[in-house]
């Protein structure tokens, strides 16, 4: 006998928050005792940097995940062809940002079993029309990278460097959810030019190449700052880890997350973190863990990507952001108490055990419905799964 057999079909490249977050949920499928066959679905838009998928003959699987989004399925030249999908179950992995369900994704519910996505804030959202049952799987981190980036940041010298905010985020993620504009209008308020702190805000912007106007008119804002420093070329997995390893603070003054990746891997590093307090990323950052700035839940004013002008988001008090990143950079003994209570909330939330155990459970009622004892009967006899018949 051999232990059930998943495909994940994915993003399986990385870098960007649909890819990562295939990846993360291969972790956890693994953490609950699956077997794992990585099937990858490349994007023309990002940098195809997939390992470890499965190439030729593959094992039968009783479950296809299908980890994308129905618009990118649609949207995407040659994509849908991709899947090949013959398992007897089959599980959607969405991922949303709003509090309203997007613009046709319906078509997306044909066929699936069930729904995941990674917060209860999306799974509320998604939920709104979803005929299958939606369960939030916040995504399982990659605690051994955390732990190594907690061991570099312990043995920084930490004497004469300034002050460094990170900030990163993608274009196609867009630029009015995401808010590079509200991230620099904080810092500059923090550091006024010519005050007592020595600070610096680095930038980190994927896609800036494919997104040219907007990419030029981030560096006309900055320019003439030499604090405000731009990165936009693609960075490897270890040159992102070094900004991780060099923040002092990482900063998210986004007006819309359906999880928040990337300030989960910075608390989980035991960075302190600045966010806006509205959106997924709540389900990891409880108060005290992290500093969240009030948002006022106002309409999007104009149409961008995905996001329809009419519905609604949150837009963050800059005034209070600035205030946060002062008070961080004049007391480095709260930075640390802050970054340190950071890492234990995420522990808590994201423990590999804690999401292993609501795959399982998800995993067992598709078994547990009728016609499906004969996949649990081929499991191994000490088989995790063995405990929900």
């Amino acid at each position: 006998m051999s232990p059930l057999v998943v495909n994940l079909w994915g993003h399986l490249g990385g870098g960007f928050g649909l890819g990562e977050g295939a990846l993360c949920t291969a972790r956890a499928l693994r953490a609950a005792g699956l077997t794992v066959q990585l099937r990858h679905l490349p994007l023309a838009t990002h940098a195809d940097g997939a390992e470890g998928a499965a190439a030729g003959p593959a094992a039968a699987a009783a479950i296809d995940l299908v980890h994308t989004n129905p618009n990118v399925l649609r949207q995407t030249d040659g994509l849908a062809e991709r899947l090949q999908l013959e398992a007897p179950l089959r599980i959607g992995f969405w991922a949303w940002e709003l509090e309203a369900f997007p613009d046709g994704w319906e078509v997306g519910f044909s066929g699936l079993d069930q729904l995941w996505c990674p917060s209860p804030f999306c799974a509320t959202a998604l939920g709104q029309r979803s005929p299958v049952p939606v369960t939030a799987l916040p995504h399982l981190i990659d605690w051994q990278r955390a732990d190594r980036l907690a061991q570099l940041r312990a043995g920084r010298s930490g004497g004469g460097e300034p002050f460094t905010v990170l900030y990163a985020f993608d274009f196609w993620s867009t630029r009015g959810r995401k808010n590079p504009d509200g991230v620099i209008e904080a810092f500059l308020a923090a550091f006024p030019a010519g005050g007592a702190l020595e600070a610096r805000l680095v930038l980190k912007l994927a896609s800036a190449s494919q997104f040219p106007e907007a990419t030029a008119q981030l560096v006309e804002r900055c320019a003439g700052d030499s604090r405000l420093q731009l990165i936009t070329n693609h960075l490897s997995a270890g040159a992102f880890d070094a900004l991780y390893a060099q923040a002092d603070v990482v900063l998210s003054l986004h007006r819309a997350e359906g999880f928040g990746l990337l300030l989960a891997e910075a608390m989980a590093a035991g960075i302190p973190t600045v966010a806006s307090g509205y959106g997924g990323n709540l389900c990891f950052m409880p108060p005290g863990s992290a500093v969240l700035v009030p948002c006022r839940r106002v309409a999007i004013q104009r149409s961008e990507g995905d996001y329809r002008a009419g519905w609604c988001w949150g837009e963050p008090d800059l005034e209070v952001a600035a205030t946060a990143l002062r008070r961080l950079a004049e007391h480095p003994d709260q930075a640390a108490q802050l970054g340190t209570a950071g890492r234990r909330a995420v522990r808590q939330a994201l423990d590999p055990a804690a999401l292993a155990a609501v795959v399982a459970e998800r995993i067992g009622c598709l078994l547990r419905w009728g016609g499906r004892a004969e996949l649990v009967k081929a499991l191994p006899p000490d088989h995790p799964l063995r405990r929900l018949q």
